[in-house]
């Protein structure tokens, strides 16, 4: 356990501490070098120890401290000391946005797109030089004063991305602002930040997220199968145009997004806040993976769950990069495929889906029609999310039932898992 007063790398003396998460704890820490003030956030020992993670960690520091933006909480130093490795950051005043929110609740119309603005402006700048952030959410955006704020957390979510932390536990990011092509294991861009940030200001116009369950699965898949909300519907006050800001940001297809972060920006700060947000027909979501898993340690039988659709017609997917679960397929094209895709994914999501949910957390008071088809209904098509290999299959039985589809279940021998758990989900 390091604890204050310890000195790292004979240059960063430790003072108090000051926030904790998933990926470590911060300090406020002194650089003895320097003679200024800096945020020093210890990695976890769990992700020290991974040599790999380590790697890809320097990597993405590197990257992100190349970002000079005022919006940006600067990346300083990377350091290993006896085994402890952490990160040194600018330490920016204030409190972050999950706290402003559980304190206020919804913020004000122009307060949100000042502040959304300003994020935006952020991602523009960090996706210029190549860096995507990944985790764009309240808990990582610094609130100082006159509402001036820093991105915090730049180069640590990326480079958490393409590791192995599943077997960790640690949690990559929240799902309730997780994108589609996040939570479906589609390669992640700057568009997905584009996404989170859409959420994020849906949030801060409602004072409550668009989407919750009963698990964090339940939360991914409704962010890949049903539309956002508007933000009126909530809050009648919200201006129309931030209605279609969010509502061109949480787009399904990324490329139906906002053309980047800076145009985005532009329409929240009332720079030519029209150019880029002429209303969109909805597109389905490119690009998903298809949701079959392999992988895992244990002992005992676990269950491999099948789904078909309740009138037993198939669903044919609407785009050749777009698998969907379907009903009553006769073959597993792709089969191949499709595991590395979702072994891929278990990198990006799983971990995500063990989560709860965030303290204060609140459903929109609306759903899509999408949620609301007919059981049985095959004009859009289900879809399911990856990252369900060895959870509770009761969970997911309950989740597909719900939305139409008939689960078979078949128990198979194998030492891998518990009984009960997800083995494999894929077409029958």
């Amino acid at each position: 356990m390091v604890a204050e007063g310890r000195i790292l790398s004979a240059r960063y003396r430790l003072e108090e501490r000051i926030a904790a998460g998933a990926m470590g704890t911060v300090f406020r820490a002194v650089d003895e070098r320097l003679h200024r003030s800096v945020a020093l956030k210890l990695l976890k020992d769990d992700l020290a120890e991974d040599e790999r993670f380590i790697e890809r960690f320097r990597r993405e520091a590197r990257s992100a401290a190349a970002l000079s933006h005022p919006n940006v909480a600067g990346v300083f130093d990377y350091g290993e000391d006896d085994g402890c490795s952490y990160i040194v950051m600018e330490l920016a005043s204030g409190s972050d946005l999950a706290c402003v929110l559980r304190a206020e609740g919804s913020l004000a119309p122009e307060r949100s797109a000042r502040i959304a603005g300003q994020i935006a402006a952020a991602l523009a700048h960090a996706h210029s030089l190549g860096v995507v952030h990944r985790d764009i959410k309240p808990a990582n955006v610094l609130v100082g004063s006159g509402d001036n704020i820093k991105v915090t957390d730049f180069g640590i979510a990326r480079a958490t991305g393409d590791s192995t932390l599943t077997a960790t536990g640690s949690v990559l990011g929240t799902a309730h602002y997780l994108s589609p092509e996040q939570a479906s294991g589609a390669p992640v861009g700057p568009e997905s930040d584009i996404y989170s940030l859409g959420i994020v200001l849906f949030e801060m116009l409602t004072g409550a997220v668009p989407f919750t369950g009963d698990s964090a699965i339940s939360v991914a898949m409704k962010h890949m199968n049903e539309d956002v909300p508007a933000p009126s519907e909530l809050n009648p006050h919200t201006p129309a145009h931030l209605d279609e800001v969010v509502r061109r940001a949480t787009q399904k297809d990324p490329a139906a997004r906002f053309t980047d972060a800076g145009a985005m920006s532009a329409a929240l700060l009332g720079e030519d806040a029209g150019a880029d947000t002429a209303p969109m027909s909805a597109p389905v979501m490119a690009g998903a993976a298809a949701a079959t898993l392999v992988g895992g340690a244990g002992e005992a039988e676990a269950t491999g769950t099948l789904v078909e659709n309740d009138d037993g017609t198939s669903v044919l997917p609407t785009d050749s990069e777009t698998p969907l679960v379907t009903a009553s397929m006769k073959r597993w094209a792709g089969y191949a495929l499709a595991g590395l895709a979702a072994l891929a994914l278990l990198v990006a999501l799983v971990s995500a889906f063990t989560g709860d949910e965030p303290e204060g957390a609140r459903r929109a008071g609306t759903t899509s029609q999408r949620s609301e088809r007919p059981t049985g209904s095959t004009d859009e098509p289900f879809r399911i999310p990856s990252g369900l290999y060895d959870t509770e299959a009761s969970l997911f039985v309950a989740e597909a039932a719900e939305a139409g589809f008939r689960v078979k279940e078949e128990t198979v021998p194998t030492d891998e898992l518990d009984p009960g758990r997800i083995l494999t989900v894929s077409p029958g």
